[in-house]
């Protein structure tokens, strides 16, 4: 049976070593098991056949981000619920990841539907921001934003569909948006940023 701890109480024990620490691990890895079902939105129904195995892998991730950054907890909340809070972020993010996990390198990114289409030629800023899209990006640019923006996709998934390594990816979305920055203030829709004296 898991031991009851205070906020201090954890804190303590997971600082310490041995067997109080080992202890004090094996509890918090149960406290996010039984957990993290019941945080997850009632909407998120997770397979039987795999929910012990995701919950186990979130579980051990979660307890590995806690022990490497336990000295950010700032204790503006429960300590229970903070560690909480992050298992919540792993899971969420690791069913993105599942939902967007390319199977074939030919996999495609998701495509605007007809409706959003009618709906940019429509609205007036939405069609200048379309428009903007297509004159100052590269057709990489405007699948990589189009797809994290418009439908969620997680960035390991859009780099993997891109075949690209992860410090290209980051330089081609810095790129993008400077470039969208420079065509924004010189459209007036943005101020121009003031450059430092030297």
């Amino acid at each position: 049976m898991m031991a009851q701890r205070s906020t201090n109480d954890w804190l303590e024990d997971l600082h310490s070593s041995g067997e109080r620490q080992t202890l004090a691990i094996e509890d918090l890895r149960q406290f996010i098991h039984r957990s993290l079902p019941y945080a997850l939105d009632e909407k998120i129904v997770l397979d039987t056949k795999t929910s012990t195995d995701l919950l186990e892998k979130i579980s051990s991730k979660t307890l590995q981000y806690i022990q490497k950054n336990l000295d950010s907890f700032d204790g503006q909340c429960a300590f229970t619920t903070w560690v909480l809070k992050i298992a919540v972020r792993m899971m969420l993010f690791e069913l993105r990841m599942r939902q967007w996990r390319t199977t074939s390198p030919d996999d495609s990114f998701p495509d605007i539907l007809p409706g959003l289409h009618i709906l940019l030629s429509q609205h007036k800023f939405l069609k200048y921001a379309h428009e903007i899209f297509k004159e100052e990006l590269s057709e990489n640019q405007r699948k990589a934003i189009r797809a994290m923006v418009m439908f969620r996709m997680p960035k390991e998934a859009v780099m993997q569909r891109l075949g690209m390594e992860r410090c290209d990816y980051f330089n081609m979305i810095h790129d993008a948006r400077l470039r969208l920055k420079r065509r924004l203030e010189l459209d007036g829709v943005i101020p121009h940023e003031e450059k430092a004296a030297s």
